[in-house]
């Protein structure tokens, strides 16, 4: 059975669409032209390691979301579930160097 993702706690959403809109922007568009899954995987990690290096852990789950809503708004249904994933998992140990 699939968990569910739930939208983030945080307060004002739009606050932070605002302070990370040209990491979003360019991290949906960075997404969204690899061709394959494989690749498109290989840019969703990148993104968020460029993000936790750029901004640290504690807004990665409310960035993650806004990425995913991007991300199905491209039609990258695929990638967005990613994204969300790094939000809702507290475990990451493969971005565990970049913060």
């Amino acid at each position: 059975m699939k968990k569910a993702h739930k939208k983030p706690r945080h307060g004002g959403l739009y606050y932070y669409e605002a302070a990370y809109s040209l990491e979003l922007a360019r991290g949906a568009s960075h997404i969204s032209s690899m061709l394959s899954a494989a690749t498109q995987e290989g840019a969703v990690h990148e993104v968020m390691r460029e993000f936790i290096a750029t901004h640290g852990r504690a807004a990665l789950e409310v960035f993650s979301w806004l990425l995913a809503e991007r991300l199905e708004k491209r039609g990258c249904a695929a990638a967005a579930m990613q994204a969300r994933g790094f939000g809702a998992s507290r475990r990451m140990p493969e971005l565990a160097y970049a913060s």
